[in-house]
């Protein structure tokens, strides 16, 4: 027999007893954000589907992350595969990620907030896939009104090269993966180590 318990609280609002000393919001104003220093390398990273059938063109069987090789080819991995993306503490590098796949893909990387370099169009098919050796296809354009400041998550659009510049400050094993469910517990989710 499985047994659930739940807690709900309840929060009552009484009267003001003191001071009210809350600014208004129109006068509230956030602390500047801090320039990441430069980046000391750049990782190609690449997102990936695998098809069912490729000779009856049958959809998607499964989606990786994965490299992207010297001429421009994906490379995808699965999670059991040795770590490659392997910075020091201190560093901080921009990682591109070139989209292969029909979706947008929310990426995430644990224990890192980053910020959003760019985007920028690649070489796709009739049907709007990257076609492989990736090749831009216009300028890069910078981020959305929402994706300014600190963020541990960015949405890597199909058809396009997403970058980030991320701050690896503390030593350890983590992952970055697909933030769609379906996605990260079926091989779109890599382990990284930051080394000491």
């Amino acid at each position: 027999m499985c047994r659930i318990s739940l807690a709900v609280r309840e929060f009552t609002v009484g009267p003001l007893t003191g001071r009210d000393t809350s600014l208004p919001v129109n006068e509230l104003t956030l602390p500047a954000l801090a320039s990441l220093p430069a980046a000391i390398r750049t990782r190609q990273l690449s997102l990936n589907e695998a098809v069912s059938d490729v000779l009856r063109d049958v959809g998607p069987r499964e989606a990786q992350l994965g490299l992207m090789d010297d001429r421009g080819f994906p490379m995808p991995m699965w999670w059991m595969d040795p770590i490659t993306e392997n910075p020091r503490v201190g560093d901080t590098e921009v990682w591109e990620i070139f989209n292969f796949t029909a979706d947008a893909h929310p990426i995430h990387l644990h224990q890192v907030m980053f910020e959003v370099v760019n985007r920028q169009a690649l070489a796709t098919d009739a049907e709007g896939m990257t076609v492989a050796p990736a090749t831009l296809a216009g300028p890069p354009v910078g981020p959305e009104l929402w994706e300014t400041g600190q963020k541990d998550t960015v949405i890597a659009y199909p058809g396009q090269v997403t970058r980030i510049k991320a701050p690896f400050d503390i030593a350890g094993l983590y992952v970055w993966h697909c933030h769609i469910v379906e996605h990260e517990d079926n091989e779109m989710m890599r382990p990284y180590r930051v080394a000491p």
